[in-house]
């Protein structure tokens, strides 16, 4: 091997090495989403609930949405395991007919009773068994059969404080301008959801980046 040949090899090598270093320094940097690509903006704004220095991070979903089904193990994974430190997951309940509202009901229902053990079962009732849980006499059953007494499951489902939080539940949705589930609203500003984001796995790195633009200055 000549000296010429010897050096353009190792020009070569070193040409290769900076390549792959840059490659790798692409796929480290943080993602960065875009607005009108990956979000929009809620306008206006609106207060969050929960306490200071955290990032509220709010699903609406419906228990008979099949795309909400589907993201329902992810979002579980990442809130036992993937969210930043600083998010905190609140589930809101879509509301816009009759039908989500008797949904939203059979949620804040088990919510009242401490009965969130039963959440992944509902989702499965639906969605898997085909029992839609959409009268009374449905959802009564469905919780009597799992240890709740008839009476407790009455005084709560017909109750004043699961009426509150449907109303409660109701006023978010306009304020978000909720039309679709899943839908996620970061800390009262940004609306996202999986189109949006370009995909399940995609919607939680958008999650993440626009939790970490609303950490409290250190």
């Amino acid at each position: 091997m000549n000296m010429q040949t010897c050096v353009s090899r190792v020009r070569q090598a070193f040409a290769a090495g900076v390549l792959m270093l840059a490659a790798g320094t692409a796929s480290t940097a943080a993602f960065e989403p875009q607005q009108g690509v990956h979000y929009k903006l809620l306008t206006p704004a609106q207060p969050t609930n929960v306490a200071p220095g955290k990032a509220e991070v709010v699903e609406v979903f419906w228990y008979a949405c099949g795309h909400c089904y589907l993201l329902e193990p992810k979002l579980e994974a990442w809130s036992r395991n993937g969210k930043p430190a600083n998010a905190e997951l609140v589930r809101l309940p879509a509301t816009w007919n009759n039908s989500l509202k008797t949904h939203a009901r059979v949620f804040y229902t088990m919510e009242l009773l401490g009965k969130q053990n039963l959440n992944a079962e509902i989702w499965r009732e639906i969605n898997v068994k085909g029992n839609r849980l959409d009268t009374p006499a449905a959802i009564e059953t469905f919780f009597t059969s799992r240890g709740v007494s008839k009476a407790d499951f009455q005084k709560a489902f017909a109750g004043f404080a699961v009426d509150s939080k449907i109303m409660k539940a109701e006023d978010l949705n306009r304020r978000y301008k909720i039309s679709g589930t899943p839908t996620v609203i970061v800390n009262g500003k940004y609306v996202t959801d999986v189109s949006m984001a370009g995909g399940e796995d995609k919607l939680f790195e958008v999650i993440n980046a626009l939790v970490a633009r609303e950490k409290p200055a250190s």
